[in-house]
């Protein structure tokens, strides 16, 4: 008679299969929080990136406002028989007015037409005024001067009573961006037609000014102050701008206030 011999039989035991999961789940863990910090990482340079961007296009849009304000053609020789509006020099005691118009830690702006706009955060305004150029046959704009949404202004403004070109550059909610704070910039020139206000840069919370004001005829800035406290705008030599800007997620490791 032949005994068959039985087979040993070869398994985990209860302790061994919990000591594997618990060595799979901390290698899962250190991969997964690896993972989540560099994601991380990626997310907040991303954002860091798109500050620096945003803050860029906020400082040159400023820039290229500020550096039309009080703009007129005075080089073009006009001919005898040309019929349009004259650009008229730029002056705080006379009809036209000064070149920037402000204000400080602002509540609403003044959009003209009886518009107004709630202004976030204390935020200041600036409206720059500016006459255009034509080109040389003094029949359209030569696209050398253009408002602060890019459109071309011609020498006279382009406006039925010749008055100079206004662009106004302020903070606020956006409503078609779930009222994220914004900069926006509003003018009324005539070739921007109905979308002449428009949000530009998002994430904009807060926009400061101080303005370089000459007060002993040097031509040089001994001060720099808020509009409220300007003496006089014909005296104004640069303007210091300064903004507060944020992401649209958190990213930072301070949540605080």
């Amino acid at each position: 008679m032949t005994f068959l011999k039985p087979s040993r039989q070869f398994g985990f035991t209860i302790v061994e299969l919990m000591v594997a999961m618990t060595i799979g789940l901390l290698i899962g863990l250190v991969v997964f929080a690896a993972y989540s910090s560099s994601i991380g990482a990626q997310r907040a340079q991303t954002d860091i990136s798109r500050l620096e961007e945003s803050a860029r296009f906020g400082f040159d849009l400023l820039s290229r406002s500020i550096r039309r304000a009080g703009f007129r053609d005075t080089t073009s020789a006009y001919p005898l028989n040309f019929v349009g509006h004259r650009a008229q020099e730029f002056c705080s005691s006379d009809p036209t007015g000064a070149e920037i118009r402000a204000t400080n830690n602002a509540t609403t702006v003044d959009l003209g037409g009886g518009a107004t706009e709630t202004v976030l955060n204390s935020s200041d305004t600036i409206t720059v005024r500016y006459f255009g150029q034509d080109n040389p046959a003094h029949t359209a704009a030569d696209g050398v001067v253009l408002d602060c949404l890019g459109n071309a202004v011609r020498r006279g403004g382009g406006k039925a009573d010749g008055s100079p070109i206004e662009d106004t550059i302020y903070v606020a909610a956006d409503p078609a961006n779930n009222n994220e704070p914004t900069l926006f910039c509003k003018t009324d020139s005539p070739a921007a037609g109905v979308n002449n206000n428009l949000a530009l840069i998002p994430g904009v919370e807060s926009m400061q000014l101080l303005y370089a004001e000459d007060t002993d005829g040097d031509t040089v800035a001994n001060r720099y102050v808020p509009s409220n406290k300007v003496t006089s705008w014909d005296d104004v030599r640069g303007v210091l701008v300064s903004f507060v800007l944020r992401t649209p997620t958190q990213t930072g490791s301070d949540r605080s206030s």
